[in-house]
């Protein structure tokens, strides 16, 4: 945790989740590796979230910040569902949800996908944090897949709490760079797969962006008069919003 500064507001949290686990393996008695490491899934976000921790611990926001490294996401959202059914701060007093899970950071991003911005008004401190630094918000290209229901935010979201799901969109700063072909070649190639290590071309400078993205949508989230809300009518605040 990062205490806030407002004797009032600090009782209040902004929340961040990255899962720790992976999918394991074995050694062979040949040369083949057969550990999935998960460099990207979820290694990078693990580490997106300790650095966004550190911006934190050098610049206090008015509300406080919590940072959670959950396991067995891969088993069914275990870890997550456990904690956000047994907190360590009343559930009521986290304001927001914003999770890290798989960020592709493999090429320079021109902008970021936020699963669930539409539900609640987490969208608007989405959209103020990513024009602060030149990056568009993108809608979600993959509706068919109902990805705000399959990552560690979820479990937060059936408590109530307003959440987004990060990750970076498909459009590259670098023209000559196809950003959805490379999206689609770690799915076919290396998600939960051997090869998803620290190997991979991963773009340090993308991580450090998409780090200042996720720093920026908390600190918003934090300094605001007004805590999230779900949007009147949304399914998702009518079927689990208790406030």
């Amino acid at each position: 945790i990062v205490e806030g500064t407002d004797p009032q507001l600090k009782n209040e949290y902004v929340v961040y989740t990255a899962h720790l686990d992976h999918i394991g393996g074995h050694h062979t008695d040949g040369d083949s590796d057969q550990i999935n490491n998960g460099a990207l899934d979820n290694a990078s976000g693990t580490a997106i979230m300790l650095e966004t921790a550190r911006l934190f611990a050098e610049n206090p926001t008015k509300r406080s910040i919590l940072f959670v490294a959950v396991t067995a996401e891969e088993k069914g959202l275990l870890g997550s569902d456990y904690y956000a059914q047994n907190p360590t701060v009343p559930i009521e007093q986290m304001v927001a949800n914003v999770n890290l899970d798989m960020p592709l950071i493999l090429y320079p991003i021109g902008d970021v996908i936020a699963f669930g911005a539409e539900h609640s008004t987490m969208g608007d401190f989405v959209q103020h944090a990513v024009e602060k630094i030149g990056l568009q918000l993108s809608p979600d290209p993959m509706p068919e897949q109902n990805i705000f229901v399959r990552s560690d935010h979820y479990s937060f979201v059936k408590q109530g709490v307003p959440s987004v799901f990060l990750v970076p969109g498909f459009k590259s700063l670098d023209e000559s760079v196809n950003g959805g072909e490379i999206f689609k070649r770690f799915f076919a190639e290396h998600y939960h797969q051997p090869s998803d290590e620290a190997t991979l071309p991963i773009d340090y400078q993308a991580g450090a962006r998409f780090t200042k993205v996720n720093y920026l949508i908390g600190k918003e989230i934090a300094n605001s008069s007004s805590r999230p809300q779900w949007k009147e009518g949304d399914f998702f605040g009518d079927t689990f919003g208790k406030r």
